[in-house]
This record gives structure tokens, C-alpha cells and sequence, in this order.
């Protein structure tokens, strides 16, 4: 394979945005992350991806199998009583050109790593593996040089510097220089979120609930619940890594809440709590479940408002550090991917450093409409407490042409998205 002769590029976080990111440009660049964590331990519970990103994942040689992914089959939404109110069968194929796919978010990860570091023979593409510097925090950026400032005062120059690093983001208030738009903000409502192995659902209630269970196809039962008396509590139950496990995700507002201060992925969640704020009138059939967590995590839902730019000079801003959302919508880590996938466009011939900051600006053009538009779906839909609202902007998230398709559209005046 080729060894890339191209750009130095430095990506500040190593998660599912960064590493991905590493995958794309690391066949023509030179390609190293910088993670603050010590290793690849990943913190979270399940997340789904749809057609958008899976087509996008399909032609990065992503292995569907060792992530453990599970096609949705069946989406059920009923309301905080018990009561079905939509039921709908699912076949993103034949709509979206793709899947729908659930996965344990540390098995997405790690498939992700395994494509940014593997030997390039091995995954059959050009270029080098991307290197991962662990244990390692960037405190400072100055995005027309292009120089990344470490902890312990190390300089870092790169031609292209990606900020993967979150809602925290230290290249945020460089990338946006207004105050107003630097920080992400507390959405007032938190999550308890844990999993549970089927196994030990079936071992503790003596039987698997059909929800649980496999579909026709080896797809799984999405399950939401909504409540209708203005609580914006909500439940999102479905299983993940082959049917192993099985993820919860329960809504309440953070006035509710013995403490109320800002939680990470990682704050511990009290099970008594929890199973008190759902108890009283959610379904006992959902409600019992509640009861069997253990290792629950209470996670302090941000959001942000649609920036004004996600690039300034060789700096560009990817995930959640560019478009923080809540999870209401499921399309955290699809945007992701689609960050990642618009790293195409450095992939062309003719790519120099002299060059990044017009392709950044090329990006942005793409990038950012888009993942703003998701942002505003995500918060209507956070407010629209209708099981039937959930699937409302079903068609405007799954379809998507991609970086390079998108960029002649935006060019031409045409609308980035068409149906």
C-alpha cells in the first residue's frame, strides 16, 4: 500500500466522531489522534445509527458482525398509560438504501479504532494507520497556525486539526469567538440509562417479554413510551449486541431530581429514585424492569444552539462539539458519521495545506445545515409529547447524499436534501 505523502493532521478526541474521522482521512494523510483518556475504555449504553451513516459505514469496510449490530424491525410508542398509539413495521432498505442498526456503544467504538489503527493491507485501502496518543489533553488551539498546546506545554503543529472533543470542547470558543454560542447548555431534563443482560431478564421475571425477542430477520422491537401529562418523562427500551443485552434510556426533567447539579456519561444514577419518578403511573410491564438495574448512570442532557460556523482557519469543530443534541431524536451518532464521511473531500487529488482553509469552508457549507436542522428536529421533538411525533421527521433524518454529491447541490442553489 501507498504511504500518504499528504497532510499532518491532528484530531482532539478519539471517540466515535474522531476515530471514524482518522479512518476517512488516514488513506491519504498523515493522521494522529490525541485522547485524553489513559485507553480505549468507553463509557455509554446502546445507540442506534440509521441509513444514512449505515451506507456511509458500509464503505468504510465497517464489520456489521464483530459490532454486533441488530437491524430495527419494529417500532412500538405508546404512552406513559400503557396505551399503543402507533405501531409500525420497518424497512429502511427499501425506503433509505440501508438499515436501521442498534449497537452497544463500546462495540461501535472499538469497530471505529479498528479502522482508524489497522494495518492498511489488512482493511485493503491506501495510506498508513492512524497513530492514537493516550493520556494526552489539548488545552489550547490557535487555529491559523495550527498549533494544538498539551498539558504539559508540548506544541503540536498540524496542517488540518479536527476537534472531536466533545461538549466540553476546547476549540469551540476559538472556532465560534462569541460567548453566546462557546458552551453547551443543560436542556433541564436528565437520563437514567442502563442495560440489562437478557439472560438475567429472563432468570429474575421467569420469562423474556416478546419485545426482547428476536423478529423475522433477526431484527429487534424499538419500544418508546411518552408521557401525555406535560411530565416529559419517557422511556426508550430496545436490546442490543445480538440480543445480549438490552437498553434503557428514562426521561425526566432535572427539577424532579434529588440533585440537581450537571452530571456526566459516567454520574451514578440511585435505582429507587428512578423507579419512584415512573412508578406511580407508567405500565408495570416496563416499570419492573426498572427495578432490576444495577449500575445506572444519570446523564445531564446538553444541548446547543446552531452555530455560526464550525471552521476557522485550520480548525474545524465535528460531533458534539459542533452540534450537541439530545438523544430524542437517535441521530447523535448518525451525525457523526456524516461528519466523518465529509472528510472525503481531502481525499482528492491535488489537497495541500495551502488549501485547508477553502475545503474547511467547502465542509462547513455541508456540514453545517444540515446537522442545525437535526438539532431543530431534536428539540421539537423533545417538546412534541405525541407517541406519532416521533417519527415526524422520519424521511428529512434518514435521507442524506452525502459530502461530495451534497457540495454540487449547495453549489448549484439546489436543496441539500431531496426526497
Amino acid at each position: 500500500m501507498t504511504p500518504p505523502q499528504g497532510l499532518e493532521v491532528a484530531i482532539i478526541g478519539g471517540g466515535l466522531a474522531g476515530a471514524l474521522t482518522a479512518r476517512v482521512l488516514r488513506e491519504a494523510h498523515r493522521v494522529t489522534i490525541y485522547e485524553r483518556a489513559k485507553d480505549a475504555g468507553e463509557v455509554g449504553a446502546a445507540l442506534a445509527i440509521g441509513p444514512t451513516g449505515v451506507r456511509i459505514l458500509e464503505s468504510l469496510g465497517f464489520d456489521q458482525e464483530r459490532a454486533g449490530s441488530i437491524p430495527t424491525g419494529l417500532i412500538k410508542l405508546y404512552d406513559h398509560k400503557g396505551n399503543l398509539g402507533h405501531e409500525q413495521y420497518l424497512d429502511t432498505t427499501e425506503a433509505y438504501g440501508a438499515e436501521h442498526l442498534a449497537y452497544h456503544r463500546s462495540d461501535l467504538r472499538n469497530e471505529f479504532l479498528r479502522l482508524a489503527t489497522a494495518d492498511s493491507e489488512q482493511l485493503g485501502i491506501n495510506g498508513c494507520p492512524a497513530k492514537i496518543v493516550w493520556g494526552c489533553e489539548v488545552t489550547a488551539v490557535d487555529a491559523e497556525a495550527g498549533t494544538l498546546i498539551l498539558s504539559t506545554g508540548e506544541k503540536i503543529h498540524a496542517d488540518l486539526i479536527v476537534a472531536a472533543d466533545g461538549i466540553k470542547s476546547v476549540a469551540r470558543p476559538v472556532v465560534v469567538g462569541d460567548a453566546a454560542f462557546s458552551t453547551t447548555k443543560a436542556s433541564g431534563i436528565s437520563a437514567f440509562r442502563f442495560l440489562i443482560e437478557t439472560q438475567e431478564i429472563q432468570d429474575k421475571m421467569g420469562h423474556l417479554p416478546k419485545i426482547f425477542k428476536p423478529l423475522p430477520g433477526h431484527k429487534y422491537c424499538l419500544t418508546m413510551l411518552f408521557s401525555t401529562d406535560g411530565s416529559k418523562r419517557g422511556m426508550v427500551i430496545y436490546p442490543c449486541r445480538n440480543f445480549e443485552l438490552v437498553n434503557f434510556l428514562c426521561f425526566v426533567t432535572d427539577d424532579k431530581l434529588k440533585v440537581n447539579s450537571t452530571r456526566s456519561w459516567s454520574a451514578p444514577g440511585d435505582r429507587e429514585e428512578m423507579v419512584s419518578l415512573f412508578s406511580d403511573d407508567f405500565p408495570d410491564w416496563a416499570v419492573d424492569h426498572l427495578r432490576l438495574a444495577d449500575n445506572i448512570k444519570l446523564w445531564q442532557l446538553h444541548d446547543q444552539d446552531p452555530l455560526p460556523t464550525y471552521t476557522v482557519g485550520r480548525v474545524v469543530l465535528i460531533g458534539d462539539a459542533a452540534h450537541a443534541m439530545t438523544p430524542h431524536q437517535g441521530q447523535g451518532a448518525t451525525q457523526a458519521v456524516e461528519d466523518a464521511e465529509g472528510f472525503r473531500l481531502f481525499l482528492r487529488a491535488g489537497t495541500t495545506r495551502d488549501g485547508v482553509p477553502t475545503i474547511l469552508k467547502d465542509y462547513d457549507s455541508v456540514r453545517r445545515p444540515r446537522a442545525s436542522q437535526i438539532q431543530l428536529h431534536t428539540r421539537a421533538a423533545q417538546s412534541n409529547r405525541k407517541p406519532e411525533d416521533a417519527l415526524r421527521y422520519e424521511k428529512y433524518n434518514w435521507t442524506y447524499p452525502g459530502i461530495i454529491k451534497g457540495l454540487e447541490r449547495v453549489k448549484a442553489g439546489e436543496e441539500l436534501v431531496q426526497f
